[in-house]
């Protein structure tokens, strides 16, 4: 269900840039807007439509993924890199139960660019205790999971026998 919202929102975030885009074409061009369908051709907008459908399907499969963080040790241990983590990549604790933290952007143009689609979401999993999965944008999620790892690194330094 979530993967049918996101494609449903970037499918009308698509239309509005492509509105946009048409109406600063005409308004450079110094032309009316009841000259818009002028600018295509006939029997060009189910190819657009269908383009425009396409890139709204596949967008959430590539736009966002599900990554894996592998503990070293305890959850507990974690949690101040991960807060740390979050905290310097401009991202807020929305929500946090005994098995998931929730985090949500800072800046109101990552949200709105994303459609209100910025959560970054950690879940411990009850079958293997030392596995979290991270759901949210590639973009943040790959690299957040790294920063995490850095970051716990940094805190719990390893002795070199």
């Amino acid at each position: 269900m979530r993967y049918l919202i996101r494609s449903l929102k970037y499918l009308l975030y698509f239309v509005i840039i492509f509105f946009l885009c048409l109406v600063l074409v005409v308004i450079f061009s110094h032309q009316s807007l009841a000259d818009i369908p002028s600018l295509f051709k006939e029997g060009s907008l189910l190819p657009i439509c269908l383009i425009f459908i396409g890139f709204a399907a596949l967008y959430p499969a590539v736009g966002y993924r599900k990554a894996r963080l592998v503990l070293d040790g305890e959850w507990k241990d974690y949690r101040d890199a991960v807060m740390k983590t979050m905290k310097d990549a401009g991202y807020r604790l929305e929500q946090e139960d005994a098995r998931t933290m929730k985090f949500r952007s800072d800046r109101a143009t990552t949200r709105i660019s994303r459609m209100w689609e910025d959560a970054i979401t950690f879940e411990l999993q009850e079958n293997d205790p030392a596995l979290v999965k991270v759901d949210g944008p590639s973009r943040d999620t790959l690299r957040l999971v790294s920063g995490i790892y850095y970051n716990y690194r940094m805190e719990h330094p390893q002795s070199q026998e």
